[in-house]
């Protein structure tokens, strides 16, 4: 596989900053210094820059902005998330300059460039300062700008915080208007959810007549989210199904092609130590792009791009070996479990570090769960599970063991250890999902070392880190029901 997952010889990417212009596929990217992990050395970030014709193939160019040596510089301390455009006659680049020495440690600069590689920072930065009046000084960042056509205007969102109301949530996204991407007007605040710390990374982009905005909020769940509307100045309603990624895919943002194709980047958090107790990090991995699909109601569907699926193509010899319950090899591939009122497991003979695996699973008679294994021990107790669950009507990836109660643990024999997910819980990710008798869902999982992504159904996508040395890479599992896996590849 050849899965861009940081740039070189970086340690760690943070926020992908996406941008397509004539052809080129543009993701510039914070990039923390080597060996850094905590705040503020963390964050003294530098943009860092690569190109693709074809989102597989990249090429990293000159890194586009440092940060100042100057102390007294408005991004001495960091050159932290923005984003890019061409317009005016040159390309753009409005980012979020950091200092710790300044009166407002962040504040919205300007750089431009000819080329799209040598920038040259704006003398006059910064060029948005904190509207204290209304909004706190710590929290303004994260500038995301576009032209509206239908506003006729240059507009540029920021992250910010209200200075009243309950105080884990003010966050707030806040619009400026401009003719000429020199000078902004304050319009006032175009998005005020009232439940979250501070909606980081927004971006706002129209899909035929329906309207999106999307971010990231790290004080809940640590995921990026959408909203809806028929207008871009709102109201912005909450979709059916929503998010563009599950949890630990962070700071997502997107970009458009020629074709009209929308494909988001974003990263999954670092652990300490590369271990699965170790505490999250800011900044990780990039994980595979998702791209974004409007449905019929409106709202996205997230798939895995053609381009990313097309590049793995030599298969895996396999063999199936169950461990309980009744499996049957049908065909080299399809296999069928029959599990009613019990559990029936097994798991495939890979070990290889990097793959993906694609089938079809068709329930009959499911009453409770079927699903996938992944980094499994031969009990399948500690272990990632991809669980589609008939009655909730809703897919998870659930992190095995859970934990029990102190008197539970103390009393009893047989309690495995549980994990530390954090704030994470045992249920990782979740998202409500139609599950149906004789009806068939396409399940894609992609496997490169620690990360693992998976898409279901051309709806959605989940994304986690695993660091353990499992006894087993892959494994199916049928709880009270019965289930055929088929169409099963296994490539690299």
């Amino acid at each position: 596989m050849n899965l861009i997952h940081r740039p070189s010889p970086a340690t760690s990417t943070g926020d992908a900053i996406p941008f397509y212009h004539a052809g080129i596929y543009h993701i510039f990217s914070l990039t923390p210094p080597s060996g850094t992990t905590v705040y503020p050395a963390r964050l003294r970030t530098i943009w860092s820059h690569m190109v693709s014709t074809d989102l597989v193939h990249w090429e990293e160019v000159l890194p586009s902005l440092y940060p100042s040596d100057n102390p007294q510089d408005p991004d001495a301390s960091g050159i932290w998330t923005g984003s890019v455009l061409y317009g005016e006659g040159k390309y753009h680049a409005f980012y979020t300059g950091y200092s710790l020495s300044c009166t407002y440690q962040q504040t919205i600069c300007h750089a431009t460039s000819e080329d799209s590689i040598r920038w040259t920072k704006d003398s006059k930065n910064p060029v948005i300062i904190p509207l204290v009046e209304q909004y706190e000084d710590l929290d303004w960042r994260d500038p995301y700008v576009f032209f509206n056509d239908e506003d006729g205007m240059y507009w540029i969102l920021i992250s910010a915080r209200k200075k009243t109301g309950a105080i884990n949530r003010r966050g707030v996204i806040i619009l400026y208007r401009s003719k000429d991407l020199k000078t902004w007007t304050y319009y006032g605040p175009l998005y005020e959810p009232g439940n979250t710390n501070c909606p980081e990374c927004p971006e706002m982009y129209k899909m035929g007549k329906v309207w999106y905005l999307s971010y990231s909020r790290f004080s809940e769940f640590v995921n990026t989210l959408y909203r809806v509307s028929d207008s871009p100045f709102g109201p912005w309603r909450t979709p059916r199904q929503d998010g563009i990624g599950g949890r630990r895919f962070y700071a997502a943002k997107s970009m458009q092609n020629d074709q009209g194709r929308r494909f988001y980047f974003g990263w999954a958090h670092d652990r300490a130590g590369n271990s699965d107790t170790g505490e999250w990090y800011w900044g990780g991995v990039f994980g595979v792009p998702h791209e974004v699909i409007q449905n019929t109601e409106g709202e996205l569907d997230v798939k895995l791009p053609e381009e990313i699926e097309g590049q793995m193509v030599d298969p895996i010899a396999w063999k199936y070996k169950p461990v309980e319950g009744i499996s049957r090899l049908i065909t080299p591939k399809i296999i069928s479990i029959s599990s009613i009122s019990t559990t029936t497991y097994g798991f495939f003979n890979i070990q290889d570090s990097g793959f993906i695996f694609k089938c079809t699973i068709t329930p009959h008679e499911a009453r409770d769960s079927f699903g996938l294994l992944l980094k499994s021990d031969n009990e399948a107790s500690s272990c990632l599970v991809l669980s589609f669950e008939t009655a909730m009507q809703r897919v998870s990836l659930l992190n095995l063991p859970m934990s029990v109660d102190p008197f539970w643990q103390q009393s009893c024999q047989a309690i495995p250890e549980p994990k530390d997910p954090g704030p994470d819980g045992f249920r990782v990710c979740e998202k409500p999902f139609p599950i149906y008798d004789n009806c068939g869902i396409t399940v894609k999982v992609i496997v490169d070392n620690d990360l693992i992504e998976l898409f279901i159904g051309d709806k959605i996508a989940f994304s986690y880190r695993s660091y353990a040395q499992a006894e087993h890479q892959l494994g199916l599992i049928v709880q009270d029901g019965n289930a055929e896996y088929k169409d099963i590849e296994i490539l690299k």
